[in-house]
């Protein structure tokens, strides 16, 4: 948003505040200042009249042109077009130095000599105003012949360039901004003022009728006057060209200059548009649902976008002036669901422009009445005005402090509010019902008008206060399944096993080849990056494979990888998992092995799972998939429940795939819980060791006795675990196994008789319930 000081002095006094205390201000009340840039007119460029404009005698492209600068006449070389019907122009005498380090010198041009230069705007590192040079009038100032253009107090200005958030669409013209100002500095905005002015006896209603529709939700406002002329004076020229905006209708530009003025959305259509047999202006919706104006054809879509043809032509002697103002959410939900063409307008209507429209309009009259010759307005008015209510807003002072976190004055309050408009509805000692002026979209509820509030009396004056917090509990399901990954992945590491990522994409004849369930076909990704990448996973297990291999092919010895990732189910919903695999050989080369290790076997493979997973058991299980070795694959228990499977990758794969001895475990994340263990008393006594060696079945396992032993042993066995197998021909079908158990009470030392009773009774347990024999 472009302001310049001048400009925003024509709404608030603001003559005795530099423009340091200016910017100071607009950024502590929330309005922060991007840039600020002085208007700065070289020395020695003068105001000049052209007295005669010939064409050069040497050159079609060329004028020779007589320009009085006061003390002296001077003949110039010019080539722009609009010289020709220029009077008062900028003129850079011989010395001048121009941007850019351009010296302005005596010349001469195919021929004929040239002291000085006629500006354009963009040569006095001006904006650009127009094609040419850069024609002056009176809106500036009493014109002299021969006064520089930096005496001119128009030209002592600074421009100050404003960044706002979506929300303020009530800063988006310069009387926003004055109103901000207004309040922060405890002053009041001017308000635009008429002097007598040339009326036509006719009213606006005999000149043409109104017909809006009844479903209109637009506020309009029409008047009309006639001109002889319409041509924008430099003072609108100028700003407009300052905002960044470029017009080549001046209507046009005229509508945008009193728009960015007044924040009242402006237009001005040529009678030529509305005038039939019977003139008219309609406002309904179009097919589109916009609401729009028409004469004998479209003229405009409010808020939006107005078509060339109905533009005041330059020979156009009578003009219809509107002020409109649409809901900024209407228009912006409008323009999201059926977007079309627009203009500058809808900036400013979906951020919200003003809805006070006779302010818009008695700023267009005073501008024109100011600095345009020969208008005559029509009397009277046509306009749609629905009065747009506020809803009142409780503010409960308890609650305004907790949420300022300071107390302000109760009165300093009511003023602060005032001054930014708002209306005090109801007052009490506890709380009070505002309501927020017609212009502020942004105003809702307690919060925002705290905010408001904050702006004015100033964050800086808010005493600091210790900060208060009550800390809750910050352990929920989600931070624990982090801290668990966390903590999965720290083990998985410290065994020595480096973590990969891949795709959650895979190629489904891999699945299919490997034996693993898929995707459902129809489900499978519609536009893969690759066609080996056509589906979603259901195992981590092909992506690891991959790379082990191609570890190997590298050189690799013995390679342990892990990745933790998603994987899906045929109906492709989500869910964690885990793979790990440890290939080649088991332990790195060493002195002792002599740089010759055996490979990786199922024992030092369960090892790792143990280390990682804490107290896990393997169970005898049968292969799924043809990834699973038949004859070595067990199920990983942990805390008597089922969380994944271990195995050697089958023989055929291996062979395929180029890669030694492979194993791997796959764990459903849902299922695994790294839970603590629990802290419980030791004992100080003695602990002894005694070992048992039975005669089984050799089909009888280790998790059969374990589970008939759990149910029946005494509190002095604090654990036991089997130690030695062995068998023969002279067994027969019987298999030795020796069982270890550790015996310690927590009362006493146990004697060798109690020691004794405690075996016997194990023994009498696994007779019982397996036949077995003691060697």
């Amino acid at each position: 948003m472009i302001v310049t000081k001048r400009w925003l002095n024509e709404w608030i006094d603001i003559e005795d505040i530099s423009v340091e205390e200016l910017v100071k201000t607009l950024n502590r009340i929330g309005l922060e200042v991007a840039e600020v840039k002085n208007i700065n007119i070289p020395a020695n460029v003068v105001v000049g009249k052209v007295l005669s404009c010939q064409k050069h005698p040497n050159a079609d492209k060329l004028n020779l042109c007589q320009v009085d600068v006061g003390d002296e006449e001077l003949q110039i070389v010019c080539g722009a077009k609009n010289v020709v019907d220029a009077e008062y122009v900028a003129v850079a005498k011989v010395g001048a130095i121009l941007p850019g380090d351009f010296a302005i010198k005596p010349a001469k041009l195919r021929g004929v000599e040239s002291f000085g230069m006629i500006c354009s705007s963009s040569e006095l590192g001006l904006p650009k105003m127009e094609d040419g040079i850069m024609v002056l009038d009176e809106s500036i100032g009493e014109l002299k012949l021969g006064k520089e253009l930096q005496s001119y107090p128009f030209f002592q200005d600074t421009i100050i360039d404003i960044e706002l958030t979506a929300n303020r669409g009530d800063c988006l013209s310069v009387l926003g901004i004055a109103r901000e100002l207004a309040a922060a500095l405890k002053r009041s905005v001017k308000e635009p003022s008429l002097e007598e002015v040339q009326n036509l006896q006719m009213g606006i209603g005999r000149l043409l009728n109104f017909e809006p529709a009844k479903e209109i939700q637009s506020n309009l406002l029409y008047k009309a006057f006639e001109k002889e002329s319409f041509h924008n004076p430099f003072i609108v020229r100028f700003r407009v060209a300052l905002c960044g905006e470029s017009f080549t209708n001046a209507a046009e530009e005229f509508g945008y200059f009193v728009t960015h003025a007044t924040g009242v959305i402006t237009r001005l259509y040529g009678y030529s548009i509305f005038k039939d047999e019977e003139p008219k202006i309609v406002v309904k919706e179009d097919e589109k649902g916009y609401e729009c104006v028409y004469g004998i054809q479209k003229a405009s879509i409010i808020g939006v976008y107005q078509f060339d043809k109905s533009k005041p032509t330059e020979d156009e002697k009578t003009i219809v002036l509107e002020m409109s103002y649409i809901d900024p959410e209407t228009i912006a939900k409008k323009m999201y669901e059926t977007p079309i063409k627009n203009d500058w307008s809808y900036y400013r209507s979906s951020r919200g422009s003003d809805p006070q429209l006779e302010i818009g309009a008695t700023y267009a009259k005073m501008v024109l009445q100011k600095y345009y010759k020969d208008l005559r307005f029509y009397t009277g008015s046509h306009e749609i005005h629905k009065e747009l209510e506020r809803p009142g807003i409780k503010i409960e002072f308890p609650a305004l402090t907790a949420l300022i976190g300071d107390e302000i004055e109760r009165t300093e309050i009511v003023e602060i509010l005032k001054a930014l408009g708002f209306t005090i509805v109801n007052f009490s000692e506890d709380l009070m019902v505002v309501k927020a002026p017609v212009y502020r979209h942004d105003i809702f509820n307690l919060q925002d008008v705290a905010e408001e509030i904050v702006r004015i009396y100033g964050i800086d004056n808010i005493h600091a206060k210790p900060l208060k917090v009550e800390e809750k509990n910050r352990i929920n399901a989600a931070y624990q399944r982090y801290q668990e990954g966390k903590q999965l992945r720290t083990l998985l590491v410290g065994a020595g096993y480096f973590e990969t990522i891949s795709y959650l994409f895979t190629d489904s004849k891999l699945l299919e080849k490997l034996g693993l369930p898929r995707v459902k076909e129809e489900l499978d990704i519609i536009n893969p990056i690759t066609s080996e990448l056509n589906t979603l996973r259901t195992s981590l297990v092909p992506n690891l494979l991959m790379q082990v291999a191609n570890n190997f092919k590298n050189g690799s010895k013995r390679v342990k990888l892990f990745e933790i990732g998603s994987i899906f189910d045929k109906e492709r919903n989500e869910k964690p998992a885990l793979a790990l695999i440890f290939s080649g050989a088991k332990e790195p080369d060493t002195l002792q092995n002599s740089g010759k290790p055996l490979s990786v076997d199922f024992g030092t493979f369960a090892d790792d799972l143990g280390h990682i997973f804490g107290d896990v058991e393997l169970h005898q299980c049968e292969a799924t998939t043809s990834l699973i070795h038949p004859y070595q694959c067990a199920a990983i228990i942990k805390n008597d429940q089922e969380i994944g499977i271990a195995y050697k990758l089958h023989l055929s794969i291996q062979e395929e795939m180029e890669l030694p001895p492979t194993y791997i475990a796959e764990i459903d994340m849902q299922k695994l819980s790294l839970t603590y263990p629990k802290a419980k008393e030791f004992s100080i006594y003695q602990m002894a060791f005694r070992d048992m060696s039975i005669l089984i079945d050799k089909n009888l396992t280790f998790a059969q006795i374990k589970e008939v032993l759990q149910e029946s042993l005494p509190h002095e066995i604090k654990r036991f675990y089997p130690i030695a197998t062995y068998q023969d021909e002279k067994l027969g079908d019987k298999l030795s196994l020796t069982l270890r158990f550790v015996v310690q009470s927590n009362e006493k030392t146990l004697s060798e008789e109690e020691i004794a009773a405690i075996m016997e009774n194990i023994l009498q347990t696994l007779q019982k319930s397996f036949n077995v024999e003691l060697r």
